[in-house]
């Protein structure tokens, strides 16, 4: 019986080798490109993962990293609600670099590997309209945290509009966050004394947090958003350094990217600090939960609004985060926070617009936990107060929103963002080898369209066209394509087969990973 089964085992072998042939770098490599490299590269955050000598040493690391959820860091409960730009790995991803790891981390022929996109302290692809270096300063903070406020004329001689903003510290390990103001009453003056704990603009636009990305606005109406920067006004930037940071010196830059002159239909965006508590004491030893709401009178919110991102922001004794909006038993989940990590705070940008009817109030819930059990908090033996320093809390959740207009809830912000230029560099999709020579012909057209392309692989391939609100309206095709020239036809319908009217669509192909999106104009 036994030479049997062994007889059969290696019949097995023989005729099935794609079941035991082991996984080698360059089959891993488009998981690392795409969910690590673009934070763990060369001048980034810790150590580099973008080569196989790069990775080899830090397999352990890696694979705890992933089995434990830790890595990448995204802080949101997926199940509570998701956001554009999501960094969660796939399942089959995370099984495929645990099982290569497990078996050896072979290397294989490394060449094959897709090359690494070109990471610099710029996020945002393009030339900004707008490039501010703001004033170089010395922190004096030693004992306490410091806040430091500075203003920047932009010169304007005419009013403009704001549709995306990055701000790129000059030394991020001092930086403990950067809240970005316009001052529209010339009131603003520079403060170096380190005191500087109000924020003097009149106007948000934003801030900047570790772990946080640029600010975009998508640029295609009725999502055509943006902060109005007023001719003669002032950007004012305040900056909170930590206790410590004592003659370390910063000076960062504030990249803007404008609408056109007199672009017309453009929706102001605005940013507030709406749930705010001052008033709680978290005793030694003790978990507490503490919640605001906005506003706090009984009638609630005044008028629809329409909520375009969130930003919870605590401190090291905070250990889990909720917002929502309510109307008696009715609820709105925003974000959830199940284990807030200070060291990657994020601006969480809604798939869709979310409508907040009137006479509905915000909620926020922070727990502290000033125990033993949370090796962040500063000193369990102590209580924490509320307060500017990192070692208080805070309780300091913000909000992008505009005024509610009908439709705005059907917006699909995922998808106008995830065509958006501007985000061309972190995808990386511009430097995945799999998808090639693609062909959309007539364009423009008055019926069919036909879409040609060439694969390196096989791969799963899904063509999709949206609307310019970024609402899908047909699905060409779906499903695998083997190695070589592949094509599709869309015949100018929607989903439900009714002809499209004329009008400028967006065309979405991907294969595996690799991202291809274009206008097609039908006349």
């Amino acid at each position: 019986m036994y030479k049997l089964k062994l007889l059969i085992y290696i019949a097995f072998i023989i005729m099935c080798p794609f079941n035991i042939k082991a996984q080698v770098y360059k089959d891993v490599a488009p998981i690392f490109i795409a969910n690590c490299t673009s934070c763990h590269h060369d001048g980034g955050i810790a150590f580099s993962l973008t080569s196989y000598s790069n990775i080899l040493p830090m397999g352990i690391a890696v694979k705890t990293a992933l089995q434990s959820n830790a890595m990448p860091p995204w802080p949101p409960d997926p199940s509570y609600r998701h956001y554009v730009h999501e960094r969660i790995v796939a399942p089959s991803d995370k099984a495929a670099i645990i099982n290569w790891i497990n078996n050896g981390m072979q290397a294989g022929d490394t060449t094959l590997a897709p090359p690494v996109p070109s990471y610099g302290a710029a996020q945002l692809n393009g030339t900004p309209d707008l490039i501010l270096d703001l004033p170089k300063f010395t922190s004096t903070a030693t004992n306490a945290d410091h806040y430091y406020c500075m203003n920047v004329s932009p010169n304007l001689l005419q009013d403009r509009y704001i549709r995306a903003f990055e701000f790129i510290p000059g030394n991020a390990s001092i930086i403990h966050h950067a809240v970005i103001t316009i001052d529209t009453t010339g009131t603003a003056i520079d403060d170096f004394s380190g005191g500087c704990y109000n924020q003097q603009g009149q106007l948000g636009i934003g801030d900047y947090a570790p772990g946080m990305g640029p600010t975009v606005l998508p640029g295609v109406a009725p999502a055509k958003f943006g902060f109005k920067l007023k001719a003669g006004a002032k950007l004012s930037i305040q900056i909170h350094v930590p206790e410590g940071s004592a003659g370390q010196q910063d000076s960062s830059t504030l990249r803007l990217f404008f609408y056109p002159i007199n672009e017309p239909n453009i929706r102001p965006m605005f940013f507030e600090t709406a749930l705010q508590n001052w008033n709680f004491f978290i005793p030694a030893n003790t978990v507490l939960d503490v919640s605001q709401k906005y506003p706090t009178q009984a009638a609630g919110l005044p008028i629809d609004v329409s909520l375009y991102g969130s930003f919870p922001h605590s401190h090291k004794t905070c250990t889990a985060i909720t917002n929502f909006a309510y109307k008696n038993s009715d609820t709105i989940p925003l974000i959830r926070i199940n284990k807030w990590d200070f060291h990657w705070q994020g601006q969480y940008t809604f798939k869709n617009l979310i409508k907040v009817p009137a006479t509905y109030h915000l909620f926020a819930k922070h727990t502290f936990d000033n125990t033993v059990n949370n090796p962040e908090t500063p000193d369990p033996n102590q209580p924490v107060l509320p307060g500017t320093n990192t070692y208080d809390e805070m309780l300091f959740d913000s909000f992008l929103f505009t005024y509610y207009m009908a439709g705005d809830e059907n917006i699909n912000i995922d998808s106008l963002l995830s065509n958006d230029p501007l985000f061309a560099p972190t995808s990386v999709s511009n430097f995945d080898q799999t998808l090639h020579t693609v062909n959309v012909y007539p364009n423009p057209t008055s019926r069919e369209v036909k879409f040609e392309y060439t694969l390196l692989t096989s791969q799963y391939v899904t063509i999709k066209i949206y609307n310019i609100l970024g609402q899908e309206i047909s699905s060409v095709f779906n499903g695998s394509k083997p190695y070589g020239r592949n094509a599709h036809i869309w015949n100018g319908c929607n989903n439900t087969g009714e002809r499209v009217t004329s009008g400028t669509y967006i065309y979405k192909i991907q294969a595996g990973k690799k991202i291809i999106n274009g206008k097609i104009l039908v006349q």
